[in-house]
């Protein structure tokens, strides 16, 4: 007796025309004309896959690519503009949607298969930026630390003044941390260094703003962000500031600040830089807001999710922090 078939588990229906299929994305949406964004959009909540699909692609993903002939071809067949993903033909958008390590992946919606096909993709790559890749090497956790720590300080203040003297190798690591941190809010870039809840924030503060005081405010998408020196160079940037007022308001992302109310000082928070601290992040964040208040500026800090909870009660703190009128 044929074992009977469950919908979503072994087969998927297609709104578009009712058929039951394996997967709807590619070719067969190829066939009624539709991009996966266009179906997700005219059928929300609808599944692109099988859960077995899912599943069978997540334990399989790139297993022939292991072979070394296999990894010459391919690289060959995509290099650069042969890429179907080169910048030259799609969108940025188009890319993150393309993108397993980007929340915009339009395959999976369910959280937990999404994370097994990542941790499938990442799970034979070697990150020697990772203290597991030296542990996986039979090196205890401090020497891990510490060659980790060693592999991650390959540009330093001290390795710039050693090989170029005090002077031309202060000048130069603090231009390459300027220009770290300038590629990292270029639009363009998919890396961005602020969040775009922040930025709606800010254009709620700046409407209680004349006209021509709104030439004195700097965050990220106007006037870009305001810049202080660090002491052993580089540079501090500061989320929002009214120069006329000498006000910063800092909007920190709770696991990229690690949130006081939500973690203790031995996690690590940071979702990219976990071999670091909550501590370290506050002594970080507090030297931060020391040099702002040696050059005579105040600092606010807001919680990212304290602004998500009670938007208008963050504002109208801000709005009292900057002495203007508070909203309704």
């Amino acid at each position: 007796m044929e074992e009977e078939k469950i919908e979503g588990q072994d087969y998927i229906i297609c709104k578009v025309c009712g058929e039951k299929v394996g997967r709807v994305y590619g070719k067969h949406l190829q066939k009624h004309g539709l991009t996966s964004k266009e179906y997700k959009e005219k059928f929300p909540g609808e599944p692109l896959t099988t859960k077995k699909d899912s599943s069978n692609t997540s334990k399989n993903s790139g297993l022939h690519m292991k072979q070394e002939k296999y990894k010459e071809m391919f690289s060959e067949k995509i290099l650069g503009e042969k890429n179907p993903n080169h910048k030259s033909k799609t969108t940025v958008e188009q890319r993150r949607e393309r993108s397993p390590f980007s929340k915009d992946f339009l395959k999976y919606e369910n959280q937990e298969e999404l994370k097994s096909f990542r941790d499938n993709a990442l799970k034979d790559r070697k990150h020697t930026t990772r203290i597991d890749y030296y542990l996986d090497q039979g090196f205890s956790e401090e020497e891990s630390k510490k060659i980790l720590k060693k592999r991650q300080t390959t540009f330093s203040k001290e390795i710039c003044i050693e090989k170029h003297g005090i002077e031309d190798g202060e000048k130069l690591f603090t231009q390459r941390q300027e220009n770290w941190q300038l590629s990292l809010t270029n639009n363009g870039n998919m890396k961005q260094g602020y969040s775009k809840i922040s930025q709606n924030l800010f254009y709620s503060i700046l409407e209680k703003y004349d006209i021509i005081e709104k030439e004195e405010i700097y965050f990220a998408t106007k006037n870009n962000e305001i810049r202080l020196k660090k002491k052993n160079g580089g540079v501090w940037i500061y989320d929002y500031c009214d120069k006329k007022r000498m006000k910063i308001i800092e909007y920190n992302g709770d696991e990229y600040h690690g949130n006081p109310k939500k973690y203790k000082s031995t996690d690590n928070p940071h979702p990219f830089r976990k071999q670091i601290t909550s501590q370290q992040i506050w002594d970080k964040d507090a030297e931060k807001t020391r040099i702002a208040q040696q050059e005579g500026f105040e600092v606010l800090v807001i919680w990212d999710s304290d602004y998500k909870k009670t938007p208008n009660e963050v504002i109208n703190k801000c709005l009292s922090f900057l002495n203007k009128i508070n909203i309704k």
